[in-house]
């Protein structure tokens, strides 16, 4: 068993649901050694934001209501990763300001993919959804979250199916996600692909 991977920020989970908030730091706890803090007031939240670096921040898209508290809170965002949760992560406000956005009502494998999308190594100051993938890895990724084989990829982007392959192994690489359902959670949550395309 490899050792946990510690995070020298805390994770932030501005949650209320007190099921889904424990759920989270559970499985934050099984993938990194770091501090978990609850937080459930946009202004207690921005506070600690302005004045502590913070590694990651999972919240309820229902806390987002006030425009001044939400204005602020993602003018804070700098360094730290931003994780919306919803009931409909297709119809979430501000998915573009978020690194991933994820199904309050996932299954067990979505919610562990998605929280190893966001914890894994690597991840962080540059490493954001867009830039950790060349344009073409995004590609490939898309076709392979939407369940087609590698010849299937080949012919569709005009290039050797060895280099689907290449591709492939490279995704896996830098994401740290090997099984095909876990890059199509990454796919959707990133905004790679709506979630109602998957086959």
């Amino acid at each position: 068993m490899n050792p946990l991977r510690t995070v020298a920020q805390p994770v932030i989970i501005a949650e209320p649901a007190y099921l889904l908030k424990r759920g989270i730091a559970a499985l934050v706890s099984d993938m990194v050694r770091t501090d978990v803090l609850f937080i459930d007031d946009m202004g207690e939240l921005n506070s600690h934001l302005d004045k502590n670096k913070v590694h990651a921040v999972f919240i309820d898209e229902q806390l987002l209501t006030d425009k001044p508290s939400t204005d602020l809170f993602f003018q804070l965002k700098e360094q730290t990763l931003y994780v919306g949760l919803s009931a409909n992560p297709g119809q979430i406000r501000h998915k573009n300001k978020f690194d991933a956005v994820m199904d309050r009502s996932g299954t067990k494998e979505e919610l562990v993919a998605a929280v190893e999308s966001v914890l894994q190594p690597g991840t962080g100051e540059s490493d954001k959804a867009g830039s950790l993938l060349s344009s073409r890895e995004q590609e490939v990724l898309k076709e392979v979250a939407l369940g087609y084989t590698n010849q299937q990829i080949a012919a569709k982007l005009y290039i050797s199916r060895h280099t689907v392959i290449s591709h492939r192994k490279n995704i896996t690489a830098k994401l740290g996600i090997k099984t095909v359902s876990g890059l199509t959670v990454y796919a959707v949550l990133n905004g790679l692909i709506p979630k109602d395309q998957i086959r």
